[in-house]
C-alpha cells in the first residue's frame, strides 16, 4: 500500500505551489461535472478528502506525472 501525502507535500513533489494544485483540482472537478473524465484525469491527479484535508496517494501521483507530465 502506498503512503498518502498532504497537498503541501504533493505540491513540493510537483514543484508547484499548493494553491496551483488546488486550482488544478477545481478544474478537474468541473471537468468531471461536465462528464469529461478523460480531461479530468489529465488536469490533476486523483486525491481523497478526509476531514477537509486533501490527500494524494504517492504511487498515483507518480503515475499521473509519468502519464501526463511533459518532458522538457
Amino acid at each position: 500500500m502506498s503512503a498518502f501525502i498532504t497537498t503541501k507535500q504533493a505540491a513540493a513533489y510537483l514543484n508547484c505551489t499548493p494553491q496551483h494544485l488546488y486550482n488544478l483540482r477545481n478544474k478537474r472537478k468541473s471537468a468531471i461535472e461536465e462528464g469529461n473524465k478523460t480531461l479530468a484525469n489529465k488536469l490533476a491527479p486523483e486525491a481523497i478528502k478526509i476531514g477537509g484535508k486533501l490527500l494524494f496517494e504517492e504511487s498515483k501521483l507518480e503515475s499521473w506525472l509519468r502519464t501526463y507530465g511533459e518532458v522538457a
